[in-house]
């Protein structure tokens, strides 16, 4: 049965449809999952926040060249945040003239 033809069922007062104890036929499993992922989200979100709000140290040191940070494969000790990696690139490619 679809969502539709449930919707256009007139009340039967003797029923227990509209009984709001009882859940109605048709449930939007879709709904209740997307708004618990979204609930999780909004935690998780909120924690973030306030981890980002301190205050944290660069993971590139201020002296770190090219080489030594990309010219391994070797992984980073500890992950490095995007918009840090992006602005030591940013530094090198304007030194070396490749960043207009």
């Amino acid at each position: 049965m679809s969502s539709i033809s449930t919707l256009n069922q007139p009340l039967d007062p003797c029923s227990n449809a509209g009984s709001s104890s009882n859940p109605p036929e048709f449930v939007n499993h879709g709904l209740l999952l997307w708004n618990q992922t979204r609930q999780q989200w909004l935690a998780n979100k909120l924690t973030q926040s306030k981890t980002q709000s301190q205050v944290r140290e660069p993971t590139i040191s201020w002296n770190s060249s090219y080489e030594s940070l990309l010219g391994s494969n070797k992984p980073f000790t500890r992950p490095v945040p995007l918009a840090e990696m992006v602005d030591f690139l940013v530094d090198v490619w304007e030194q070396e003239g490749l960043y207009d």
